[in-house]
């Protein structure tokens, strides 16, 4: 009894020093890094990153210097087309426009009374000509008057967002000195650059855009334009593709973004997934695929083409929506408890 003891007391420091089985089976879970399958992961799909751009900006400012009496916007605000946006203080344009349309009424007047005379031959027709110059130097000063008073006055040339506002009211403003920046949101612009080799005549590929933060929602858009000449290190060319984001969506110029092109038959083209994702027994390829209720594996055998890259077109044995392991899955066994690589 004596000897067993040592023995029988050790075995609580046994216990407690052994681990729990939760601890061992969470110690076994192993990581991995997953790849979920979508349709953007067709082999014929590129994508491009982009940044967002207005489709048409304005500067707007006063095309003549005054005192700024009325400032009607802010940044951020969204304006309709014909807004007032500005004004300088109208009192000396309108007294200037009142005083030419005076000098203009008066030359007029003096016009038809000697046109009267000259036609009983009283005055000589250099001097009925030289009214007629008055009259007509008035008559524009009346119209410069009046465009004055016009551009003293600064409206929304189309709908948009208030940009920039660089002054303040009871500013006073020098003619050409910015006001305001509008851009357009109604319909922008992704710019982006393309290789050569995906330059291609025949039907153009389908763009697609979608902003990086919030990639959930895919825009369609449509050609614009095309740099004809190629950066010289990169050797690509500059592409603009215009979109119209969805009403109540804000996206404003200088947002990332990513451009996914599609060309013509792509939608029967092979899916295309990492090539580390690949496994190989004897003649057969397989990948594993993961199920999220409870984050195991299982073998899912596939039919590969030939590809170049980093990426695998699959022919057969996987489709969209699926989610795979991307890499870890040399040491990985059917049904095996894992979880996703966190970076």
């Amino acid at each position: 009894m004596n000897a067993l003891k040592p023995l029988l007391l050790s075995l609580p420091l046994l216990i407690a020093c052994s681990p729990e089985p939760e601890q061992q089976r969470a110690a076994a879970v192993r990581p991995v890094k997953l790849f979920t399958i979508t349709d953007a992961q067709r082999n014929q799909i590129y994508e491009f990153p982009a940044v967002v751009d207005a489709s048409r900006d304005a500067d707007l400012s006063f095309q003549v210097s005054g005192l700024l009496k009325e400032l009607n916007v802010i940044e951020a605000q969204q304006v309709q087309e014909g807004e007032l946006l500005a004004k300088l203080d109208q009192r000396d344009f309108v007294n200037k426009l009142a005083s030419a349309q005076a000098e203009y009424d008066n030359a007029e007047r003096e016009y038809r009374r000697l046109e009267q005379v000259a036609s009983k031959g009283l005055i000589s027709q250099s001097d009925l000509t030289k009214q007629l110059s008055a009259r007509d130097i008035a008559k524009a000063n009346l119209g410069i008057a009046q465009k004055a008073l016009d551009d003293s006055v600064l409206h929304a040339p189309f709908s948009g967002v208030i940009a920039q506002v660089p002054v303040i009211n009871l500013q006073n403003i020098a003619a050409g000195e910015l006001v305001a920046k509008l851009i357009d949101t109604q319909e922008l612009e992704v710019n982006f650059n393309v290789p050569s080799r995906l330059i291609k005549t025949g039907a153009p590929p389908t763009i697609e855009v979608y902003i990086n933060a919030d990639p959930s929602q895919r825009f369609t858009a449509r050609f614009k334009e095309i740099g004809l000449i190629a950066d010289p290190s990169s050797q690509t060319y500059p592409v603009t593709w215009l979109f119209t984001p969805p009403q109540g969506r804000l996206i404003l110029p200088g947002m990332l973004a990513t451009v996914e092109a599609i060309p013509p038959g792509a939608d029967n083209a092979p899916l295309a997934i990492p090539l580390e994702a690949v496994q190989q027994q004897g003649t057969q390829t397989y990948v594993w695929l993961y199920h999220r209720q409870d984050n195991t594996v299982s073998r899912r055998d596939i039919r590969v083409a030939e590809g170049v890259g980093d990426r695998v077109p699959v022919e057969e044995g996987l489709q969209i929506g699926d989610t795979i392991v991307a890499a870890g899955g040399t040491y990985l066994a059917e049904g095996m408890e894992v979880k996703p690589w966190q970076d």
